[in-house]
């Protein structure tokens, strides 16, 4: 067993663990596993958000690019335009409303071929390039509505971290972990007015990197019981690629946390947010590898983490801390420390929600009564599961994800 921070908290956590869903696999034998895991499978297909919409999002991506190389004259060599967050994490999921989602894009300019010394200057000349999209200002970030459309767009100036000179660095807020150097970028932080440090691509590097470590002791296998029932088509013996699993976990736990805030259990103003949820799960799953747990089922792999996700967060001196493991000494908690513990007590009231939903599905063994509480648990009523000439084979946990958005390559304008 590898001894590692992420293996030591989980370790810490399952001391304190609620181990009510653990008694709920013990009422059943291991045939139902799979009727649960169909059923979580059709709502991780009904939160896929439209692959044809988050196309069209990343061409008006694209189009902001252009825009900048034309009204800024900067070199069409110069930019890359790349997303970043739940697209680039493939965790992107549908909100229960009619509310559009958000494409966080990143705008990559390289230093020794625009002039972008002056980091305030340099988000305000990006902004005035963007006049006729009506951008917010943000924190650190241009915010593109775009009329009628279902999504917008969060537009991050930066330049590479290594391009902005040794005499410059020190001014730089935070840095990157090692391992992580070759990825990171200096963003504006307009609070301070200087540079700060940050890491998207490292960060879904990170998670890319965890999430292909196994965890399944075998194959998510047929189920006979399922393919003798007159509702549940069969289906042939298949992998669930682990690569999945972390994916399929942060997406329903997103999802779940939507419902949440919709339902009035939290609000949507402490709510946790995604990186959160993200970060806290994927250093969960690489605590279990470190200590070498397997799992006989995806379905008991996701009740782990729902189970060890509240004792993840970390407590130094008083302070609440989920650190950026590709960013040295910037904590996505922090607004956790100055809000009198409200977003503290909201990710608390969440997870146990979370664990009692997930205990509630797990009382119930009949596909027709497990169909009803999960669809219940996602706001996913009426979802139903794809036709097998259209669809082809059950996918388990498995379930295509939303199409990642893709960098601009060069040859259209932006290298």
């Amino acid at each position: 067993m590898s001894t590692t921070k992420f293996s030591l908290l989980v370790e810490s956590a399952s001391q304190s663990r609620n181990d009510s869903l653990e008694k709920a696999f013990r009422q059943y034998g291991t045939d139902v596993f799979d009727v649960w895991a169909r059923e979580l499978d059709v709502v991780n297909k009904h939160i896929t958000v439209d692959p044809a919409l988050v196309g069209e999002a990343a061409t008006s991506y694209e189009d902001l690019g252009k825009l900048l190389v034309d009204r800024l004259r900067w070199p069409a060599d110069a930019i890359i335009i790349a997303p970043q967050g739940s697209t680039n994490t493939k965790t992107l999921v549908r909100a229960p409303t009619a509310e559009r989602f958000d494409v966080d894009a990143v705008c990559e300019v390289d230093l020794s071929r625009v002039e972008a010394q002056d980091p305030m200057q340099f988000f305000e000349d990006v902004g005035a390039a963007l006049e006729g999209h009506e951008p917010q200002e943000k924190s650190r970030c241009w915010r593109i509505n775009f009329p009628n459309k279902g999504y917008y767009i969060d537009f991050t100036p930066s330049v590479p971290l290594a391009k902005i000179p040794l005499g410059q660095r020190g001014d730089v807020q935070y840095r990157p972990e090692t391992g992580y150097e070759a990825t990171a970028l200096a963003v504006v932080d307009r609070p301070s007015g200087k540079w700060k440090t940050s890491n998207p691509a490292g960060f879904a590097a990170w998670v890319n990197e965890q999430a292909r470590r196994q965890l399944l002791v075998q194959p998510l296998q047929k189920a006979e019981a399922m393919a003798q029932r007159a509702d549940i088509r069969p289906v042939p013996s298949q992998e669930v690629p682990l690569s999945d699993t972390l994916r399929v976990a942060i997406r329903l736990f997103k999802r779940h946390r939507c419902m949440a805030v919709r339902r009035g259990h939290i609000t949507a103003e402490f709510k946790p947010i995604s990186v959160i949820i993200v970060t806290l799960l994927t250093q969960c799953y690489a605590g279990l590898a470190d200590r070498h747990r397997l799992y006989n089922h995806p379905v008991e792999l996701l009740a782990d983490l729902a189970v060890l996700l509240p004792a993840m967060v970390e407590c130094h001196n008083g302070q609440y801390v989920v650190a950026n493991p590709t960013v040295h000494g910037e904590n996505f908690a922090e607004r956790w420390n100055t809000d009198e513990g409200q977003r503290a007590q909201a990710f608390k009231n969440w997870c146990r929600l979370l664990v009692t939903d997930l205990t509630y599905i797990l009382g119930a063994s009949e596909p027709a009564e497990v169909r009803k509480r999960v669809q219940k648990t996602f706001g996913c009523e009426g979802a139903s599961f794809p036709n097998a000439a259209t669809q082809g084979i059950f996918t388990g946990l498995a379930p295509a994800q939303p199409r990642q958005v893709q960098p601009i390559r060069p040859g259209r304008g932006l290298a």
